[in-house]
């Protein structure tokens, strides 16, 4: 009899969490539909918005995140082979908002409503968070399956599968610690990353690239951002905020989204911390 730890079995367990996460994508795709037809509904019409910048002002941002993150790496350096989860969101939230604050310089320098430009338009946000909800409990599905499927795409690839640092970083937290990760990953990451990335990044790819193509450059980038482990599930998520934003152009939509990703993501950690099997499985939905 195979044991729970044998490789051979624990390969089987990830091509059957594969066939599901297979059978919930194509039940979010059969949604799809439904899931426009609702947006639209609750959120008609659409405002388009032309990027005011150039690829020489992301360039700009990405060389200040860049900086600043080496930079904290001197001051408050990685130790090998353990990272503390605290210490990393502080991190990542300090140079983010840094690269905020020069977005929203960009912004005021190069449009003249720089409040529109950062999807802080007047009115209708209730609709906007609304639309935004909607279309993610309608895909939530999917994001599940690519979660359980990327486990094994990843083995079959011939590539050892590890889960998200950060996650791994959370089940080991000290309980006096959980209350200040949680604001930092439910609160305030989620609204600078729809900010670089939905607000500053997506219109520009969008205007050189297509709608569609810029969604999807977007996503694969905050995917990739978030490693390796997570990428399917993540870039599932990015897609759903990036047409949200498309629909609403309103930060507040996306950054209701991101937020309650992350809540249920945290909610899953907390309440499968020492599970076994499915409960367990890494990448169920992804940390975005």
């Amino acid at each position: 009899m195979q044991s729970a730890t044998d490789p051979e079995a624990l390969a089987i367990d990830w091509a059957v969490h594969a066939q599901l996460g297979a059978v919930l994508a194509v039940v979010a795709l059969s949604l799809a539909p439904l899931t426009i037809l609702v947006a639209r509904r609750i959120f008609p019409g659409r405002n388009v918005v032309f990027a005011r910048w150039g690829f020489s002002h992301l360039l700009g941002v990405l060389v200040l995140g860049a900086a600043l993150l080496s930079l904290s790496q001197v001051i408050w350096p990685t130790h090998s082979g353990s990272i503390d989860i605290q210490v990393e969101l502080v991190r990542m939230a300090a140079v983010m908002a840094a690269m905020v604050a020069l977005i929203a310089r960009f912004a005021h320098q190069l449009d003249p409503e720089s409040w529109r430009a950062l999807g802080l338009w007047r009115g209708m946000h209730a609709r906007a968070v609304a639309t935004g909800l909607a279309a993610y409990v309608l895909s939530l599905p999917g994001i599940v399956g690519l979660g359980l499927m990327w486990p094994w795409l990843v083995r079959e690839l011939g590539v050892e599968f590890k889960p998200q640092e950060l996650m791994e970083g959370f089940r080991a937290l000290p309980q006096e610690r959980v209350a200040l990760v949680l604001v930092f990953g439910i609160v305030v990451m989620p609204l600078f990353e729809e900010i670089v990335f939905r607000v500053f990044l997506q219109p520009l790819l969008v205007q050189n690239f297509s709608e569609k193509g810029g969604v999807l450059l977007t996503s694969a980038l905050f995917a990739a951002l978030h490693g390796e482990s997570a990428f399917l599930p993540v870039f599932g998520l990015s897609v759903v905020l990036g047409a949200v934003m498309l629909r609403t152009q309103r930060l507040t939509a996306v950054w209701a989204v991101h937020a309650l990703h992350n809540a249920l993501v945290f909610a899953y950690l907390i309440a499968f911390a020492r599970g076994d099997g499915l409960a367990a499985a890494p990448g169920v939905l992804g940390a975005g």
